[in-house]
């Protein structure tokens, strides 16, 4: 077991070199996102640099995630090739230390960054973010009337009293509530077509409990109506009562990502309740979970290809094989997440299963290297 003294130092100087790479990516990401922010802002009166710096700044926090994992394989390849540039791991080496002993301290300094990143980082993000939203609406409301939340073609299916619905919206504001373009198609009990309704808008009501007699509610605008049988008529106001509450509907919109950690599970109760699938919050969970171990694998596939210059020379493919390992650990984790949040894999399995394996070949790979 090696000395507290060797591991801090191990650990620090994986952190700082990460945190380097962090922080640029970070700023990189945050440049090309003003500029972005810049154009689109371009011909919208009274928005000065203050506010187009502070939308920008809010939401670089969540947009910077993605690139932790790389910050994490990057960091612990400088680290490496820095400690064996200066002789210090041949030391280390030659004085009893193994391969897994240094690697020790690097991999649990991983796995708190994993943590941090999923219990704290993320949750804090998503705030700023909301944040960012907010403002981003005010901002392009001053012109446009479009708010940050519009969604466009929007489509969800909605339980009705006697039937279902299929709604879809050209452009979907609120969450849902607000709809512009709207073509709904109602079905009977026994799923069959009844009726399909054109309407120019659409708005969201909520019964009002002793004061408000209507059911729950889309209130239709310029409504044209065909129905099986019978001829096309058009109507000014339609009201088309909806099996479904504002905080459900809500829960519906709401995309896993856009969630913090310490309300996932509750949001995947509320959305199975809603008649959503719960995969994509489960998926989720258990994802924000499993990040100190993709950290980790992200560690030992960078010590596959940084252990060994000190003895045999810097190679630049071995460099090159390490980066696209850590890009193909990362697309094949984003993938089988996206099968967990459809629903074709266990959320546990589709979590776990990347960083499992991605750990497991880069122990084998250094254990083929180290102890032949």
């Amino acid at each position: 077991m090696i000395g507290q003294t060797l591991s801090v130092y191990l650990a620090k100087n994986f952190l700082r070199n990460t945190m380097f790479v962090f922080l640029v990516f970070f700023f990189l990401i945050a440049l090309v996102d003003m500029l972005e922010l810049s154009r689109r802002t371009a011909r919208i009166d009274d928005v000065g640099f203050f506010d187009v710096v502070s939308i920008v700044m809010l939401r670089a926090p969540v947009l910077s995630e993605n690139i932790v994992p790389f910050a994490v394989l990057f960091g612990a390849s400088a680290s490496l090739l820095l400690l064996n540039k200066r002789l210090e791991l041949v030391v280390a080496r030659a004085s009893g230390v193994s391969v897994w002993q240094f690697l020790a301290p690097i991999c649990a300094a991983a796995a708190v960054v994993g943590l941090v990143m999923g219990l704290i980082y993320n949750p804090l993000s998503l705030r700023l973010q909301a944040s960012s939203l907010s403002l981003e609406g005010v901002v392009f409301a001053k012109n446009t009337g479009v708010t940050s939340d519009t969604t466009w073609n929007f489509w969800t299916r909605i339980a009705r009293p006697d039937g279902d619905m299929v709604l879809r919206a050209a452009v979907a504001a609120e969450r849902g509530k607000k709809l512009s373009g709207v073509s709904l198609y109602l079905f009977d009990k026994d799923g069959k077509p009844e009726q399909r309704i054109d309407a120019a808008s659409a708005n969201f009501a909520e019964a009002v409990p002793g004061t408000d007699s209507l059911p729950n509610r889309y209130v239709l605008e310029r409504a044209n109506i065909l129905t099986v049988g019978e001829k096309p008529k058009v109507v000014p106001v339609m009201v088309v009562p909806v099996s479904i509450t504002a905080e459900l509907l809500e829960i519906r919109q709401t995309s896993a990502e856009r969630v913090s950690f310490w309300d996932l599970d509750d949001q995947a109760e509320l959305a199975e309740r809603a008649g959503r699938p719960p995969e994509p919050f489960q998926t989720r969970w258990h994802s924000v979970l499993a990040l100190p171990l993709l950290f980790v694998a992200m560690v030992l596939l960078a010590g596959t290809v940084s252990l060994t210059f000190a003895r045999f020379g810097i190679n630049g493919k071995r460099i090159l094989t390490g980066v696209v390992a850590g890009f193909v650990l990362y697309v094949l984790t984003k993938l089988v997440v996206t099968f967990g949040s459809n629903g074709l894999v266990s959320p546990v399995i589709a979590a776990w299963s990347p960083a499992t394996v991605g750990s497991l070949i880069a122990i084998t790979v250094l254990l083929h290297q180290e102890d032949g």
